[in-house]
């Protein structure tokens, strides 16, 4: 009898672990496909895909098996918690997108070996993945709405107002990747930026981005540009100027944080993060840049963990009046200019 007990638990014990171990299964496989997207838990090949191709057609139900042709027959039948699919090939329309998903549930626009030429993203809680652009006017891709993410994509060879090329001031400064007024909460990452007729990637009268894990090379003025944009962190980017292009005889900056004046703004360059980029041949590796602003100045600044192993000029430059800026930890190839060294502390930097 107490056999048969021992044996009874023994199954019960074992019909618990099988079932345990189910679950765990079953959570982390939801935590894959999560973490795939970054957002909403959709996977990118789902049956509930939206599905585009330049040899599609409108009239058929954007299916994987029958895409649809054009960019605006996708966004108008998408909703929240939906991914659109771009299938390989080229597209000579911009994307457009001011349609929002929502906090748990974002638009997911995912390329696939598909070029494009520029988007516009003015709605919220979307997420591109894994597009390139190529060829735009202007700006490659253009963000305007609020909790935005562009991630594991390309833009390169764009900004052609300023040549194709060769790269030429004609007083137009386009972005291959860029933040406007009324973004916020966005994330550029992992994105790869470069040979660009105008800045690299920019924020101007943005507010609380994150800058992380980027290429950005080549690009004809400053490849990072955080301009009057509270808020803003730069981390992790690797920064490369190789001399392909010159403006006004010189390479551009790496990283520059400058407070540009727009009407109705005001001065609002402060807390303003840039920590363990690694810049390599530029002019400066990074700058603190006058302000427009007559009131202006850099608040808040913290520079860290930043390498700056070879340029043209200085590695790193604070050019007006400052207010609690910190600057620790940084290895660098020139000691580091300050024109004003009232609010600001050096702390560990390293002069190699």
């Amino acid at each position: 009898m107490k056999n048969k007990i021992l044996f009874v638990i023994l199954i019960i014990l074992i019909l618990i672990l099988i079932s345990a171990s189910a679950a765990y299964f079953l959570i982390g496989t939801d935590n894959v496909q999560k973490s795939s997207l970054g957002t909403n838990g959709g996977t990118f090949w789902g049956a509930a895909g939206i599905y585009v191709s330049p040899v599609g057609n409108d009239s058929n139900a954007c299916t994987r098996a029958e895409p649809c042709q054009t960019f605006n027959k996708v966004v108008s039948i998408s909703q929240p918690g939906d991914v659109i699919h771009i299938l390989e090939g080229y597209y000579s329309e911009p994307f457009t997108i001011s349609k929002s998903g929502t906090a748990p549930n974002y638009i997911s626009i995912v390329g696939h070996n598909a070029v494009l030429n520029g988007m516009v993203i003015s709605g919220d809680y979307i997420v591109v993945s894994s597009v390139e652009v190529e060829g735009t006017i202007s700006h490659g891709i253009l963000v305007s709405g609020k909790h935005v993410i562009v991630e594991d994509s390309s833009i390169h060879h764009s900004v052609t107002e300023n040549g194709r090329v060769y790269c030429n001031d004609s007083g137009s400064w386009g972005s291959a990747l860029k933040v406007m007024v009324g973004g916020e909460d966005i994330i550029f990452r992992r994105n790869s930026v470069y040979e660009n007729c105008g800045e690299g990637i920019a924020v101007t009268q943005g507010v609380n981005t994150l800058i992380e894990d980027n290429i950005v090379r080549d690009n004809f003025s400053v490849n990072i540009y955080i301009d009057n944009s509270p808020f803003s962190t730069v981390q992790g980017n690797t920064v490369l100027c190789t001399g392909i292009y010159l403006r006004d005889g010189r390479r551009p900056t790496g990283i520059a944080v400058a407070e540009e004046s727009y009407d109705g703004w005001g001065a609002q360059r402060h807390n303003t993060s840039l920590l363990n980029n690694m810049v390599d041949g530029c002019y400066d590796g990074i700058a603190s840049w006058d302000p427009e602003e007559p009131e202006g100045m850099e608040i808040n600044l913290i520079v860290k963990d930043n390498t700056i192993t070879n340029g043209t000029h200085r590695s790193i430059s604070l050019e007006w009046f400052n207010l609690n800026v910190l600057i620790i930890d940084n290895r660098v190839y020139t000691p580091i200019h300050v024109v004003n060294m009232e609010g600001v502390m050096l702390v560990n930097n390293t002069v190699r």
